[in-house]
């Protein structure tokens, strides 16, 4: 996924809202534009991935706390003995009809065919998430470990994102 190079504004003293081209022509010593530059690079890539997360979740830590809770839910679900009654289970309760158990391929008649849709849907975000994350990081190592700016910013443009849907 192709992602806008970002290198103007780096936070070097005194030269706000210059390219790397411009503190390099002013004299600005190479390890400093380095410094500023990795800096802004690494904060691009996790912006990046966070832009790639929110193709998969709704963002908000709200929101965040909700998945928790109904994955914890989904979780007590699919491992109680005995029957599960909707009121225990209240985020589970709440998308009986609405979600769609994939045992089924239907809207969830229950809380347990909530509680499998919900845990697909962490399977498939859990993926997701750790190529997301060792992209994201693996590239802040190689950034990090640049010895110049070419090498930073050719790390940096070699990003190969995971692409979903």
């Amino acid at each position: 996924m192709p992602f806008a190079l970002a290198t103007d504004h780096l936070d070097v003293p005194g030269f706000a809202g210059c390219t790397v081209a411009d503190l390099l022509a002013f004299g600005v010593p190479q390890p400093d534009v380095l410094a500023a530059l990795k800096a802004r690079l690494k904060r691009d890539i996790d912006d990046q991935a966070e832009s790639l997360r929110l193709k998969l979740i709704t963002p908000g830590s709200g929101q965040a706390m909700e998945y928790q809770e109904a994955y914890s839910q989904a979780q007590a679900v699919l491992t109680a003995t005995g029957t599960v009654k909707p009121a225990d289970y209240p985020m589970l309760a709440a998308t009986i009809g609405v979600d769609f158990d994939p045992d089924t391929g239907k809207p969830a008649t229950d809380v347990l065919g909530v509680a499998r849709s919900v845990k697909a849907a962490y399977e498939a975000y859990l993926e997701a998430g750790a190529a997301i994350r060792g992209v994201r990081l693996g590239a802040k190592v190689e950034i990090e470990a640049a010895s110049d700016v070419d090498l930073a910013l050719a790390v940096f443009s070699a990003i190969a994102w995971p692409s979903f849907g």
